[in-house]
């Protein structure tokens, strides 16, 4: 039993070592099956439309909402875009016009963002989402990056222990079609502690969603290579 534990947390650990790309027809996943529910047929039927160059929106998520990154991140972005500038033209998501396309904020961030592409005219968009989690008692600034993306799926493992979280997804906006997914984490417990003895938190937070942003831009870059090996012909 517990060789068996110790196989499923190695599987669980190389699932977020690098991104996910999927690029399967709806139909013949439904059509290899037997009897379907509906709503099962619904979600599957969907086909993939992967072609570069394209017109590709970027949207980044803290706390469930769009939000700007700051100086250095946005430098690291631009030259990570820079180098896929093949791939086509590459959209900021404009935050007034995701304000007028959505009349609440409850539904799913890519939800909303998807709206805000397609209000743009975007192909596809690429939407990252930087957070943490934490299992402390006490009230550390990390417990207001709210994850949405990945959800709890994600959980501390440690007493008191905060962990940071990345994630992106490349979806297609007229469809849905999710072409690639990555994540990773970030043991942030150290730099939490340090909270204790600097109630600058508002700097903490900025410099921990900053270590999470460094780390995720190369999973983002592999996936972006992938997807451009992957598109359909």
């Amino acid at each position: 039993m517990k060789s068996k534990t110790l196989m499923l947390l190695s599987a669980l650990a190389l699932v977020a070592c690098g991104p996910v790309i999927q690029t399967t027809s709806g139909s013949d996943f439904v059509a290899r099956g037997g009897s379907i529910d509906a709503e099962i047929r619904k979600l599957a039927s969907v086909e993939p439309n992967l072609k570069f160059p394209a017109r590709i929106g970027v949207a980044r998520i803290v706390n469930g909402q769009l939000s700007a990154p700051s100086e250095k991140e946005r430098a690291a972005l631009t030259r990570l875009l820079d180098k896929h500038r093949g791939k086509g033209e590459w959209v900021p998501i404009s935050p007034l016009v995701a304000g007028l396309v959505n009349e609440t904020r409850h539904d799913h961030p890519v939800k909303r963002m998807r709206r805000a592409a397609a209000r743009q005219h975007l192909d596809y968009l690429l939407v990252y989402e930087l957070g943490a989690r934490g299992n402390a008692r006490r009230h550390t600034p990390f417990a207001l990056a709210d994850v949405t993306i990945i959800g709890g799926m994600l959980l501390p493992t440690r007493v008191n222990s905060v962990t940071g979280i990345g994630a992106a997804a490349f979806v297609d906006t007229r469809n849905g079609y999710t072409y690639g997914h990555s994540h990773m984490t970030k043991d942030l417990t150290g730099l939490a502690r340090s909270w204790y003895g600097d109630q600058a938190e508002r700097r903490l937070r900025e410099k921990a969603v900053g270590e999470i942003a460094r780390d995720l831009m190369p999973e983002i870059d592999e996936m972006l290579v992938r997807l451009g090996q992957a598109q359909t012909r």
